[in-house]
């Protein structure tokens, strides 16, 4: 009689964790929030830009950008490799690099993303209004 009381109090136990632990669990975000960063990286790296961009927006200061942004990435699937603003642009060729970073989740996937271009014009052209801020 012993080992069917043990028995029962451990499956009512268990079965009143199962439903508490599966409802702690967050559903995967599908949003997207993402740090981007600007640098000059010619002697000295210096920041010329930092901004958050949260796709829906998320009430905190935002890209100045934010929906042409968010439109511009969906494009390409999040992809920033195949972002491509003005594919005709011409640009100078002064050597004043710029490196453009991003970090974080596009549509609940990982994204860490770096890419230094020779100036900002050409920086630019391929990101179009991701990295417009």
């Amino acid at each position: 009689m012993n080992k069917i009381v043990t028995a029962l109090t451990a499956v009512l136990f268990a079965a009143t964790l199962a439903p508490a632990a599966t409802a702690a669990a967050p559903a995967p975000s599908e949003d997207t929030r993402l740090h981007l960063t600007a640098a000059r990286t010619q002697g000295e790296t210096e920041a010329i830009g930092i901004v958050w961009l949260d796709c829906p927006a998320s009430g905190r200061p935002a890209h100045p950008h934010r929906e042409a942004a968010c439109h511009a990435l969906d494009a390409v699937n999040g992809d920033f490799d195949r972002l491509s603003a003005e594919p005709d642009a011409t640009c100078t060729t002064e050597h004043a690099p710029v490196t453009l970073t991003a970090s974080g989740t596009y549509r609940g996937r990982t994204v860490e993303w770096t890419r230094t271009y020779g100036n900002n014009c050409e920086a630019t052209a391929k990101t179009g209004p991701v990295f417009y801020f």
